[in-house]
């Protein structure tokens, strides 16, 4: 009897915390639909406009979204410029993290975000690769959390110019006929190609990214969609961290077909969030149509919208968009864009600086 009086309680209390729950979040939702906006800052270019604004506005069509597409490279200088004069213009950062978390962490630039997860799917342990903390980035694991898992292409190679037998392993990359044939994106700037430096630095060490920093003649730029379109071309047939959303438009137009990924087994494998990262900006402007936000974009349907980048989701329920940059089972990964390894982040960076010659 005690026991089914036990099981009748427990079954009432977690009726009422799902009552609780839902009341809650309509309550949300209706401050939200009063405030009428929210301001997002998401990944360059038209396709991420499209993902993280068109399938909110279906859901929340009373919540306009003010979308800033800028890279990171202007986007977050920007902030902290705003924000030394007391402007708070944002509500949600999505984007790559290493620079925010040296940038925007350091000026109280974010509100805890756990507080602003109401939806029980999105606390659900069980939807995570991993569970819900595994996404965490920043140290105190309050502030970033990452909601993708991409083992990342550290190249991208135009297979129209380059031999399969040329090219099996890193080492290769060091070849003479590949002088001069390689386009890098900046490692000395926040981006693809410092996350690329910093995963050869872990691999393979100080002395082999210096060599190859010295040695092929390499060009490198800070321009993601030029760097896409000479891959493309074969201008430079191999390409160093070519954003996968910038080489997708040109092959939707049956150009670069043969263009894929170089993938290579790595000692210490890398798990990349990319983009796939939400924070709460602290004093937001529009705090409660902020939190319906990021419960969407965190949830089955936001994801669903995500995975349309090609990029895969830590969401279990929700389908693999790119098989082979799937987070394999058993497998250790090396979480580079987590604060606790941004050291060698900056070390990459600081090697590429003293050894790339300044200027193009």
């Amino acid at each position: 009897m005690r026991a089914m009086l036990a099981v009748v309680v427990t079954v009432a209390l977690l009726g009422c915390a799902q009552a609780w729950a839902d009341g809650a979040w309509d309550e949300v939702v209706r401050a939200a639909n009063a405030e009428g906006e929210v301001s997002v800052h998401g990944g360059p270019g038209a396709m991420f406009h499209r993902i993280l604004v068109d399938g909110f506005q279906a859901a929340y069509p009373h919540i306009k979204v003010d979308f800033n597409g800028l890279s990171g490279r202007d986007a977050i200088p920007k902030i902290v410029r705003e924000r030394a004069a007391g402007i708070y213009s944002l509500d949600v950062y999505n984007g790559g993290t290493s620079s925010i978390l040296q940038a925007l962490k350091p000026i109280g630039a974010f509100e805890p975000l756990r507080p602003a997860f109401l939806l029980p799917e999105v606390l659900d342990d069980k939807a995570w690769l991993g569970g819900l903390d595994a996404g965490w980035i920043d140290s105190d694991k309050k502030y970033v959390m990452g909601f993708e898992a991409t083992v990342t292409p550290m190249l991208s190679v135009n297979w129209d110019f380059v031999s399969h037998d040329q090219l099996k392993t890193y080492d290769d990359l060091m070849k003479p006929e590949f002088a001069g044939k390689i386009v890098w994106d900046d490692p000395r700037l926040p981006g693809q190609g410092v996350s690329t430096a910093q995963r050869f630095l872990v691999n393979y060490g100080a002395d082999w990214l210096k060599r190859l920093f010295a040695k092929q003649k390499i060009t490198y730029i800070a321009n993601p969609r030029q760097l896409a379109e000479w891959v493309v071309s074969g201008k430079y047939p191999i390409g160093i961290g070519l954003a996968p959303q910038e080489l997708q438009p040109f092959q939707q137009q049956g150009l670069g077909k043969n263009v894929s990924a170089f993938l290579y087994p790595l000692a210490h494998p890398s798990l990349e969030y990319g983009y796939g990262t939400v924070s709460m900006l602290s004093h937001a402007p529009h705090p409660d149509a902020a939190k319906v936000y990021i419960n969407w974009l965190m949830s089955r349907a936001g994801q669903r919208e995500w995975i349309k980048t090609g990029e895969n989701s830590r969401r279990l329920e929700v389908p693999i968009a790119t098989p082979e940059t799937a987070a394999q089972p058993g497998v250790v990964y090396v979480a580079e864009q987590n604060e606790e390894n941004l050291s060698t982040r900056q070390q990459a960076e600081a090697i590429a600086k003293a050894s790339i010659p300044a200027g193009p």
